[in-house]
Order: C-alpha cells, then structure tokens, then sequence
C-alpha cells in the first residue's frame, strides 16, 4: 500500500504528519531492531581481534576508542527499538531519552571512526593535524544539540551528520600514506546512500530497517580497513 493512499498496510503506516514521528508496524519494529541487535556480536569478535593484534600503546588506545563507541552505537540503537516494539505508546520518557541517548551515540561513533586514520597516520596540513580533537569538538557540539533540540528541526539534524561525518575526509588527502583510504570513501558513500532510506519511513516498507543495514554494511567495510591497514598493515 502507497503512503499517499491513506490506507494502513502491515508491512508500512501511513507517514508521520509535520512535526510528529512515524509509527512503524510490529514487522517494522522487530526489522529496527534484528538489523542492529545481530551485528553486535559479529563486532564484538572484530573489535577483540583488532586489539589483540595492536602492538603499540597509541593502537591500544584507539583501537579501545573506537571498539567502545562502535559496540554503543549498535547497543542503543538497540535499546531504543526494543523499547518501542515492547512499550510504544506506553513510558514515553524512557522511549524519549533512548531515542536521544541513540542519537548521541551516533555522533561519537562518527568521532571514534575516524579516530584511527587521524591519530596513526601523518597528515601535512594544518587542518589536517589539529582533526583529531576537533571531530571529538564536533560530536561534542552534535550532542548538545541533540539534547536541547531533539527531533525539532528532523532536516537540519540529518544536514548535521552528514557535515560532521564529511568535515575530516578533505583532510585525510593530506596524509602521507595515503593506503587503504578508497575503502573508507566506499564506506562513506554506504553511509551517504543509507541516508536516503532514513527519510523514507512510510514511503517504503522497512525502510529504517535498511538504513541500520548500510550502517551495519558500511561500519563492517571501515572496521575491517582500520583492522587491514592501520593495525596489520601489509608488508
């Protein structure tokens, strides 16, 4: 059934009016939730074995980094949708503080991901060596926006991820070695492509649900090329 129609479906409601949110159905619910709750355990043992494998301090620590707001990322994005599929309409202060509390995580994760590029590799430009606190500066502001203006201005939020999220890759060509750095922008343009299925909610079936899939997609590519190239990198 079309949005447009007025007419419930069960895979898909109709979509939110200006300035409420949408009401996924019971199968829209347990896809949020399946699509984030099965990758943790897959990035459990990923994130393990890029620690295990540093042998230097500053790899220990942002390997640490980056495995703690990765594993958040996917934990409250969980919480959050199993909240709705169990309480919605019910304890809407819980539902509202785990939406914020997965949105918050959304920002450092963005943060920690470029963390490892900007920390382990050598950038020539100013901009380019000052990055690595300015991102956490970013995610710092995106989170207190979030908290004072939560689901507020939705279009604004969306242009704020994406502008923390690009600001550091017009650094990352001012490093030095420059390996590995393709599958990050093949990362990037998932993340960017996902993006337009997060706007869709009530245009097509599941479509939050296939956003968190890129996400999953997209986090694996960048994970396994910080793992590749920055941890073991090749001979």
């Amino acid at each position: 059934m079309c949005s447009g129609c007025g007419v419930q479906s069960i895979y898909m409601n109709p979509r939110a009016k200006p300035g409420t949110s949408y009401n996924p159905t019971v199968y829209e619910h347990y896809a949020n939730l399946i699509s984030h709750l099965f990758p943790i355990p897959l990035f459990w043992y990923g994130m393990f074995q890029m620690i295990e494998n540093s042998h230097t301090n500053t790899q220990y620590l942002v390997c640490y980094i980056y495995t703690i707001f990765t594993l958040l990322l996917f934990t409250m994005s969980s919480s959050y949708h199993l909240s709705e599929l169990l309480f919605r309409p019910l304890k809407p202060t819980l539902r509202y503080y785990l939406h914020i509390t997965d949105r918050v995580a959304i920002y450092f994760f963005i943060a920690s991901s470029y963390t490892p590029w900007l920390v382990l590799r050598h950038c020539d430009s100013f901009l380019g060596l000052h990055m690595k606190w300015m991102i956490w500066v970013f995610a710092v502001f995106g989170c207190s926006y979030q908290i004072t203006f939560h689901e507020r201005y939705k279009t604004f939020e969306t242009i704020l991820y994406i502008f923390i999220a690009a600001s550091p890759s017009f650094v990352l060509t001012s490093m030095v070695d420059q390996t590995g750095l393709e599958y990050m922008v093949c990362g990037g343009l998932v993340y960017l492509s996902g993006v337009v299925f997060f706007k869709m909610d009530g245009k097509i079936p599941f479509a939050h649900a296939i956003w968190h899939l890129h996400v999953v997609l997209a986090a694996g590519i960048h994970s396994l090329t910080v793992y590749k190239y920055l941890i073991i990198p090749p001979k």
